[in-house]
């Protein structure tokens, strides 16, 4: 079993800059652990808002890589799937004599069956009301009632419901901060970083107030908006990506060193305020990983060397030194 610091540590070297929404999942997973959670309720309820490409979702996938050591009590459900009433019958299945009815439903005990299992409803302001209320008993009783009348249970499960409601006013607000590594052609000066925050959160919580309703709002045990990733939210993250990377090249007998410089040309290219980190993957793949590994194509995997990257002219540059061979 996991210590709390423990699990604390290991959730903050995958999810970078929401300290608080990972406090909130550790200490479900304590109160779970010690056996004192509500037997007629899922183990924890959380519904996670804010900027995206933050990582509203992946918290959960990795709190369940870590508490598991694979995917296996992982379950991701796609809210955009159910935009129309009758969508709801694919995930609980149709009753008896209704089209589609010989289809297995997506939810089942077998996918529930881990303990924990961490459920993730993605983009839930996307779905039909529908679904909306199929997840009042859920939230309230830890059941879900298929087609067939059979009772599923959630009540092992921690569920993360996550929604971009607010996405309009968080854009209006990001693309008027100014950060160190990619400020806009426009400042705005009198709105410095924490207050954008508040400001965030505050049209955040207000945008979930107007949209769901006050039944479905009290069920749920914990609202957190994440935060903005910051000058040093970036730069860790980056260097997670660059681990990543790093370990596949030295699978294919490669070995890189990349500068500081490199790294500010990489967050430079990579940094939008509006789409998280999701840009910033995007351009270590673009500017590092694609010239590499057409450079490699041409000219063959370096032998006993090692591949410097820095960067010059608004451009990554490459160029090789010889690696010293111990005796």
């Amino acid at each position: 079993m996991l210590k709390e610091q423990d699990l604390k540590e290991r959730l903050k070297k995958e999810i970078i800059g929401q300290d608080r929404a990972i406090d909130a999942l550790v200490r479900a997973v304590m109160v779970a652990n010690l056996g004192i959670c509500d037997p007629q309720r899922p183990l924890g309820t959380f519904l996670f808002l804010g900027p995206t490409g933050t990582g509203k979702s992946q918290i959960g996938r990795s709190l369940a890589q870590i508490l598991h050591g694979d995917n296996a009590g992982l379950v991701v459900i796609n809210c955009t799937e159910f935009k129309n009433p009758h969508d709801v019958s694919k995930l609980t299945g149709a009753p008896p004599g209704y089209i589609g009815h010989d289809h297995p439903p997506f939810l089942t005990p077998e996918k529930l069956d881990k303990n924990p299992t961490i459920v993730i409803f993605e983009e839930l302001e996307k779905a039909d009301r529908a679904l909306n209320d199929l997840l009042l008993q859920v939230l309230e009783r830890g059941e879900m009632k298929t087609g067939l009348g059979m009772d599923i249970s959630f009540r092992n499960c921690f569920i993360i419901l996550t929604s971009n409601v607010c996405a309009k006013e968080v854009d209006q607000i990001t693309q008027n901060i100014s950060i160190g590594f990619n400020p806009p052609e426009r400042k705005f000066e009198e709105l410095d970083q924490h207050v954008a925050d508040d400001k965030i959160n505050s049209v955040c919580i207000g945008a979930v107030e107007d949209f769901f309703s006050p039944e479905f709002i009290n069920r749920i045990d914990d609202i957190i908006t994440f935060n903005r990733l910051k000058d040093e939210h970036l730069l860790a993250i980056l260097d997670k990506f660059l681990v990543d990377t790093r370990s596949r090249l030295v699978t294919a007998g490669v070995n890189i060193v990349i500068s500081e410089g490199a790294k500010r040309f990489l967050i430079r290219k990579g940094t939008n305020l509006r789409y998280g980190a999701r840009p910033l993957r995007r351009a270590v793949r673009e500017y590092l990983e694609y010239p590499l590994a057409i450079m490699i194509a041409e000219q063959g995997t370096p032998q006993n060397q090692v591949i410097e990257v820095e960067a010059k002219d608004d451009s990554l540059a490459f160029s090789f030194a010889r690696v010293a061979v111990a005796s």
